[in-house]
């Protein structure tokens, strides 16, 4: 019997019939550190009475993303980040019921979202050079300059090594508020205040430069922390 079952399964998810239709990959909240939020959303068509079974049971019995890639056989279903460069935590899975049901075309929408966080990779509480979203360079006493880490990224890339962007992929990088000399290339499809959004190209040497400056107030707090915690 249980053979029968998995003999069902294995037919179902090889049946199955999943059409992707958009990928939105989204970078918040970066830190002092270079640590960033990753919020990501992967929309696609169900196509078929397999199909619909197959997600279904997905969406009840497991939050394991690489059972969904299994499932549905669309390679865009991963993070979009180098688990060997970034330290991903609190990584959190949520499949959207069916929506869009077409009883004609007999289809149905289907949506994963997940979150997480990344950080620089860590041997003990030393930060591995070269690892991070940014690299993170004080190259002035209250002044930080941040600059993206093209290694930390997981898209498709050409021969020579730019990411390349489909039609249905997007990618967003929201650079924190009040954050100073910014520079970003190539050009973005689509900047909402300090978002700055890029789909269908080929992103030929992404760039994104900015900097941060400390308060006089917060290095003078600093400053007296170190020295206290230097007499402790």
């Amino acid at each position: 019997m249980r053979l029968l079952v998995a003999l069902l399964l294995v037919s179902s998810v090889s049946c199955a019939e999943f059409i992707l239709q958009a990928v939105d990959v989204r970078i918040t909240n970066i830190q002092a550190d270079g640590s960033a939020t990753v919020r990501e959303s992967i929309k696609f068509l169900i196509k078929g009475e397999f199909s619909k079974a197959v997600y279904d049971s997905g969406i009840q019995t497991t939050d394991d993303l690489s059972v969904w890639l299994n499932n549905t056989r669309l390679s865009e279903v991963k993070q979009h980040v180098n688990p060997s460069i970034v330290a991903i935590n609190n990584f959190r899975l949520q499949p959207q019921p069916r929506s869009g049901c077409n009883p004609f075309t007999d289809t149905c929408h289907g949506e994963l979202k997940f979150d997480y966080s990344i950080s620089p990779v860590k041997n003990e509480s030393e930060i591995i050079s070269g690892t991070g979203l940014f690299i993170v360079d004080q190259y002035k006493p209250r002044t930080t300059r941040y600059i993206l880490n093209h290694n930390a990224l997981a898209f498709k890339k050409t021969e020579a090594g730019n990411f390349i962007l489909d039609p249905e992929v997007m990618l967003t990088i929201e650079i924190p508020q009040n954050s100073g000399d910014i520079m970003v290339t190539p050009e973005p499809n689509k900047i909402t205040g300090n978002a700055y959004t890029w789909s269908d190209m080929v992103l030929v040497r992404l760039s994104v430069v900015f900097e941060a400056e400390e308060s006089i107030e917060k290095e003078v707090s600093r400053f007296f922390s170190d020295f206290l915690r230097s007499i402790q």
